[in-house]
């Protein structure tokens, strides 16, 4: 079955593609089992861009740096073992922090990428936190990185309620360090900001919690808080990554926070062995006198930091047919073909190649041949797909195959942001205004298109291009109109509630 005389449905056209099959049977076997599919296989379609692919070689670059903040760490300790003189230890051993920026394209894989590192981190008893901003809603940025920083503390608290032994020692003794890093009121000040706190740190549920108001605090009173805190968890023995997605929507205040004083806090605490960040940017919005590009700018000559730069250009034709023949099964010989068309198609460009490739599992092109017992594709069809002028115009394009209820419904949840809870949904759902009726009903039928995911009592779309492309779909009137009634409805129903509250309380 060796070239065009080959009577296999998928010859081999050289010797080369049988010991490239060989080489495959030995990293990957699962991709050459056969009948690897049970009986029902056909009726679980592929999902692709569940499985993270691709983007080894920037992956590669990206888990050097803990590498290297691990080694640091090692040769630092010897070192210091080695020292006998009380006024050696004293020398400065700080090194550079690391920071870490990947940026690309929206929709180019950057999340997918930054989060396989951080689960193989993980793992490996990092403590990892992540937070993305969101377009629009600049003002509530530092609130992004509040909420990045409370993550870490719950972290510590299901650590504190678990059941190995260094993990509850571990966030006990990060309980005991914040206690002693922070004076009662400005305990009271960062709960507010941070209010898992109260969870992780004993008798601080019966500290009455600082108001908003009365907090009221400035942004350097705010800095000096957040900065306390992560050089407080630095003096730990674990290293912490954290990551910011979508920092090209971050305001110039919450730049200069995070690259400027958390970055900062970290090199003066001489802990840089235990810390490592990334942040995420579509490098098409930042450029010119953009806070990004030029705090960037400022890191880089500031010699504070080891700067590392990953952009992300569109996938390789090797990588999506990577991508195809993990999720199909299939060695790289078989859909090799398709893989040039999808990559043709797309140029590349992973989410469009994504949705591309789930559209056609959904219309039958990629189908379960009975007869094979594995995947195949109609190639009738394969060659006759119509190609959109970008990612944005295919996101579009699927919109317009939605029944005007559904659609209605989706320009609603565009109103809410890119994730919103699922209690608002319903709350939203059982009014009645007549525009919010029947959201509920919308959201299976949207997840099973792709278009959003629902999950832990959130619903939100499953990329932010998704959002923003429904969002600026439909008219500004009409945004406008909707926008009015979401927020007199909440806020109606918000006054209802503290109303009854009351009521409550004074009986």
């Amino acid at each position: 079955d060796i070239g065009p005389l080959g009577k296999a449905k998928n010859p081999f056209q050289s010797i080369e593609d049988v010991e490239r099959d060989l080489e495959e049977m030995k990293s990957n076997p699962q991709l050459h089992l056969h009948n690897s599919y049970s009986a029902g296989s056909f009726l679980s379609p592929p999902v692709f861009g569940r499985e993270y692919c691709g983007r080894s070689t920037e992956l590669a670059r990206l888990l050097e740096i803990p590498s290297r903040i691990e080694w640091l760490r090692i040769s630092t300790s010897i070192r210091l073992q080695c020292v006998d003189d009380d006024s050696e230890r004293g020398v400065n051993t700080a090194q550079r922090v690391e920071a870490v920026f990947v940026s690309g394209r929206g929709g180019s894989g950057k999340s997918h990428l930054v989060q396989k590192c951080g689960e193989f981190l993980s793992k490996q008893g990092w403590l990892v936190a992540g937070e993305k901003f969101q377009r629009g809603l600049e003002h509530n940025s530092q609130g992004v990185v509040c909420s990045l920083l409370d993550k870490l503390v719950k972290q510590l608290v299901r650590m504190k309620n678990g059941s190995v032994h260094k993990d509850v020692e571990y966030s006990n003794n990060v309980a005991k360090m914040l206690e002693s890093s922070f004076d009662s009121s400005s305990l009271s000040s960062l709960m507010w900001y941070l209010p898992s706190i109260q969870n992780l740190i004993e008798g601080t549920n019966s500290v009455k919690r600082t108001s908003f108001v009365e907090t009221n605090l400035t942004h350097w009173q705010l800095v000096f808080l957040v900065t306390r805190f992560v050089q407080s968890l630095l003096k730990m023995d674990r290293p912490i990554m954290l990551t910011l997605d979508d920092f090209q929507w971050a305001d110039a205040l919450t730049i200069d926070l995070v690259l400027g004083d958390i970055l900062s806090s970290v090199f003066d605490q001489k802990k840089s062995d235990r810390f490592m960040f990334v942040g995420m940017y579509r490098d098409d919005e930042v450029f010119g006198e953009h806070p990004l590009s030029m705090k960037l700018s400022n890191l880089r000559q500031s010699g504070n930091a080891n700067v590392t730069e990953i952009p992300l250009d569109g996938f390789s034709k090797r990588d999506i047919t990577d991508m195809i023949a993990t999720e199909l099964k299939l060695p790289r010989r078989i859909v090799s073909e398709l893989g040039d068309v999808v990559h043709k198609k797309t140029s590349g460009h992973i989410l469009y190649a994504v949705k591309l490739l789930n559209s056609m599992v959904r219309d039958s092109t990629i189908y379960f041949d009975l007869k094979l017992c594995r995947f195949d594709w109609r190639w009738d069809k394969v060659c006759t797909l119509k190609t959109a002028d970008g990612v944005a115009d295919f996101i579009v394009s699927t919109f317009s195959k939605l029944e005007p209820e559904v659609l209605h419904s989706l320009r609603i949840l565009s109103c809410l942001g890119f994730q919103c809870d699922f209690d608002v949904i319903e709350l939203l759902d059982s009014s009645s205004v007549e525009s919010f009726q029947g959201i509920s009903s919308a959201l299976q039928h949207l997840a099973d298109v792709g278009i959003i995911e629902i999950a832990g009592g959130l619903v939100e779309f499953t990329h932010d291009l998704i959002q923003q492309h429904v969002y600026e779909g439909f008219e500004l009137e009409q945004r406008k109109k909707l926008h009015l009634q979401i927020g007199l409805f909440l806020g109606w129903k918000t006054s209802a509630v503290n109303l009854l509250e009351g009521d409550f309380k004074k009986k």
